[in-house]
């Protein structure tokens, strides 16, 4: 009987320990193979990785990370991109990036009217977009690396400098409210002023076609409001 149930138990070990090593083996060498029967196969697999993509860059504005896990945002977006189906990511990133530029730059309309106030809030959201913008390219940066060239569509750093001059330097309002803080503000908190003038040069060339703006220094530094 002891020897009986000591054959059981063996070749229950046989049965069983194997199982979970292969199933490991196979997984981890064929991940391709799977996502791609899974891309085919599920029609909701590219609207889920767009949603997530989505859901992501929000994220990054609204809080400067995002909750989902980064390793799968990654091989989905590589899996999508390598299927052919990059134009999807790019309109979602390109949709999404846009309503969150408009809903930063929206409150700037309406600003406070103390001068380095608005310069305050206009860096940090800035500095909030320009931060978004870099994460954003991290999630993406497979599409941002063989679509795009591809493709020829603008690379997403470059979305995001154009998203950036045509809501707020090219905003009447905004550019108004701008040169005028700027100019009152010279000679006094100069660290604000220098933080517009940064800003500026790194929105590059393009935003010397917005009229009354800046101008460009010896050194080729952009500056708010013409001498």
């Amino acid at each position: 009987m002891g020897r009986k149930n000591k054959s059981n138990r063996s070749r229950m070990l046989q049965a069983s320990s194997p199982v979970e090593y292969k199933s490991t083996r196979r997984r981890n060498s064929k991940i391709e193979p799977f996502e791609h029967n899974k891309l085919i196969k599920d029609p909701g697999f590219v609207p889920r990785v767009c949603n997530a993509v989505t859901q992501a860059i929000c994220e990054f504005y609204a809080q400067g990370s995002t909750k989902l896990p980064l390793e799968r945002l990654y091989r989905d977006v590589y899996n999508v991109v390598l299927h052919t189906k990059g134009e999807e990511l790019y309109k979602a990133m390109e949709i999404t990036m846009t309503s969150e530029v408009q809903s930063l730059c929206r409150p700037l309309d309406a600003a406070p009217e103390d001068d380095a106030l608005f310069l305050q809030e206009l860096l940090a959201k800035w500095n909030c977009h320009a931060r978004a913008v870099k994460m954003t390219h991290d999630i993406l940066a497979y599409l941002d690396r063989t679509f795009i060239p591809t493709n020829r569509r603008m690379p997403i750093h470059e979305v995001g400098l154009h998203l950036w001059r045509d809501n707020m330097a090219r905003s009447d309002k905004i550019r108004a409210r701008l040169i005028q803080a700027v100019r009152r503000q010279r000679g006094g908190e100069e660290e604000l002023v220098d933080g517009v003038n940064k800003m500026l040069t790194e929105l590059g060339a393009e935003v010397m076609n917005v009229p009354h703006l800046c101008f460009r220094d010896s050194a080729g530094k952009l500056h708010v409001a013409g001498p």
